[in-house]
């Protein structure tokens, strides 16, 4: 998916990219807080104003920091989205549901409501709603910021196998380089709403932007 002449407004903020190509490995979104990725990814699905082109296949996805999660079971969450999207017929919609919750830890409370999720537990239902519609497009914000940290290799994991499996296209927005390097291989650097680097997620641990260096110390600080 790609997208040209950007333009989104939101308050006093203003998003603008020239050019935007997603490809097929996955791109990185990066920056401060407040440097226009969570603006980007809405843009790139559609879900607010805009101006300007952007091309993205008919089945799109995306998993937020803070999902908001439907009445209901942690079950039909998931199947009832598989069958308005998809079209499935409900015992295929629950099947894949249970499939799905599984590969994210939630199979054991498959018929807890969902209001009673924690954060973490939320943001694994959302991944799992979204894989279930078997996306073109993935987006995903912050996807594993609230998940345990033993629980995020398994989940990476299972976006990963997705993607090989797949020809969907993922951009992600994150402050995590283990999400990058990981599962893209293109980052886009953002400040105040614009593009300031494009490059190989392989040549992160070279470039000189201060963020970036930032977020490289900070990684080996961690391990």
């Amino acid at each position: 998916m790609n997208g040209r002449g950007i333009s989104a407004r939101r308050g006093q903020f203003h998003l603008a990219i020239d050019a935007f190509d997603a490809g097929t490995n996955g791109t990185a979104l990066l920056g401060r807080n407040g440097a226009g990725k969570s603006t980007l990814l809405l843009v790139l699905q559609g879900l607010i104003a805009y101006d300007g082109v952007v091309d993205r296949p008919k089945r799109c996805a995306g998993v937020f920091a803070q999902p908001a999660v439907l009445r209901g079971s942690v079950l039909w969450n998931v199947a009832a989205i598989a069958r308005a999207v998809i079209g499935l017929d409900e015992r295929i919609a629950r099947k894949r549901a249970k499939m799905v919750l599984s590969r994210v830890a939630l199979g054991d409370v498959l018929d807890l409501d969902a209001r009673r999720l924690s954060s973490g537990q939320r943001q694994r239902l959302a991944l799992a709603r979204a894989l279930a519609i078997e996306p073109q497009a993935l987006f995903l914000d912050e996807p594993f910021a609230n998940v345990d940290a033993d629980g995020r290799p398994a989940l990476r994991q299972l976006v990963g196998d997705y993607l090989a499996e797949s020809r969907c296209t993922l951009v992600l927005a994150t402050q995590n380089l283990i999400d990058v390097t990981t599962l893209c291989k293109k980052a886009m650097v953002l400040e105040n709403g614009r593009p300031v680097q494009t490059l190989d997620t392989s040549d992160i641990d070279t470039s000189k932007n201060q963020y970036l260096q930032a977020l490289i110390a900070e990684s080996s600080v961690a391990r």
